[in-house]
């Protein structure tokens, strides 16, 4: 279809020509077509969409007629788009402000990411992607919670590294124990006469929530995931993200109060996919029609005059066999390193770094009186501006990613 989806009358065209192409809509509108009027139809896409699409849901509401009113299509909220909200988020608060990127600040989120990737400050600092973010963020947030490890097996066990404490062979009941004294005496202390050490559990804090969604994510446990929403929200309200604040409170409120309990396992077993059928393989369903149109407008869809609309629509049904060919070639041919996806990194050296420096600066030991910088607290800030502020949306908001274009190697994660 010759739609440009950029208008609220565009994506109805857009709802109206897949309805159409299905054979699915209204049999008193038209007499062959499968009814739709008692099921529903997830439609998954970005914030831009939804949006969109409630407008013309609204603006539909004259209608006589439960199809005309487009009330079966459920919009559901994209996870890839939201996870890279949320690591947009993470940059706004700890890398973009000046004051966090001077050599007094060392534990800072900043200068660790340019110690491991000194030749991208410029790109940290202005505009990374949101694979660069992704694995900034799970660099430091691993370091940071074995740097935790470290002081408390040291202080409560008198062990003086973790490779002790490993060769101790512990109980899986005392890492859980562990890991609850861990969570309660370094995340999230605003109330402390140490800045730098409660900076660095602020930091830990919004990192660790960060990763439990990705996490989560990638293993097909929903569950989790929506579990970290809440969490989201006042940051968020926080960082200025109005927009999925609000979406997401949306959100939270239908599948807890508005959906029917079918509707409601309906979208929680269809917001991921598991292409691979791996354990780890379960991708947001947005992240694969990125994917897929990737493979329609860049890899397949040729180049400079000859990459024309009418090619791309003639090419876009054989995407899938375009594929199976070339793996059948690489095959024959025993052609090696034909995947984009590369083997999981070698992280020790990066840990071993991030470690050192925070073992040296003593990042997560209580010094009293210590000094720095005092960051803003942005899930009490967020929480307080959701409760007491009245928030205008602008409709030039800031971008809702860190990224202009997703590339490839954003759909690698």
């Amino acid at each position: 279809m010759d739609i440009n989806q950029s208008t609220n009358d565009a994506q109805a065209q857009i709802i109206d020509n897949l309805l159409a192409q299905a054979s699915i809509g209204d049999p008193t509108d038209y007499p062959h077509v499968t009814d739709l009027r008692e099921h529903v139809l997830l439609v998954h896409g970005d914030l831009g969409t939804g949006e969109r699409l409630f407008a013309v849901k609204q603006s539909r509401s004259i209608e006589d007629k439960e199809m005309r009113q487009l009330q079966p299509v459920i919009f559901v909220m994209g996870l890839f788009h939201l996870l890279m909200a949320c690591a947009e988020a993470i940059w706004r608060m700890y890398i973009e402000p000046k004051e966090v990127r001077t050599d007094g600040e060392p534990n800072s989120m900043y200068n660790h990411a340019c110690g491991v990737r000194p030749g991208d400050s410029g790109r940290i600092g202005s505009k990374p992607s949101f694979q660069m973010m992704h694995e900034i963020i799970h660099q430091s947030a691993y370091a940071r919670m074995l740097d935790c490890w470290r002081v408390k097996v040291k202080t409560r066990l008198r062990l003086t590294t973790l490779e002790a404490f490993a060769e101790s062979k512990p109980t899986w009941d005392q890492i859980v124990e562990l890991s609850l004294v861990l969570a309660q005496t370094y995340v999230d202390h605003e109330h402390t006469d140490d800045q730098e050490f409660r900076n660095n559990s602020l930091i830990l804090g919004r990192l660790i929530q960060y990763v439990e969604l990705a996490h989560a994510m990638k293993h097909g446990d929903i569950g989790r995931v929506e579990a970290t929403f809440l969490h989201w929200v006042f940051v968020f309200k926080s960082v200025g993200k109005h927009k999925y604040a609000t979406h997401l409170i949306k959100v939270m409120n239908d599948l807890r109060y508005v959906y029917p309990e079918r509707l409601k396992r309906a979208i929680r077993l269809n917001w991921l996919c598991n292409p691979t059928g791996t354990v780890d393989g379960f991708r947001a369903i947005d992240w694969l029609v990125e994917l897929l149109n990737l493979f329609t407008k860049v890899i397949y869809g040729s180049s400079g005059s000859s990459c024309t609309f009418d090619l791309i629509l003639k090419q876009s049904p054989l995407i899938s066999i375009f594929r199976r060919i070339m793996t059948i070639v690489q095959d024959n041919f025993h052609l090696l390193h034909r995947s984009v996806r590369h083997a999981p990194a070698d992280l020790t050296k990066t840990l071993q770094f991030l470690r050192e420096r925070l073992e040296h600066h003593r990042a997560y030991e209580q010094v009293p009186g210590r000094t720095a910088y005092q960051l803003k607290d942005h899930f009490r800030e967020g929480m307080w501006v959701l409760q007491m502020e009245k928030t205008r949306i602008d409709q030039d908001e800031a971008s809702e990613t860190v990224v202009a274009g997703i590339e490839i190697e954003d759909l690698e994660v």
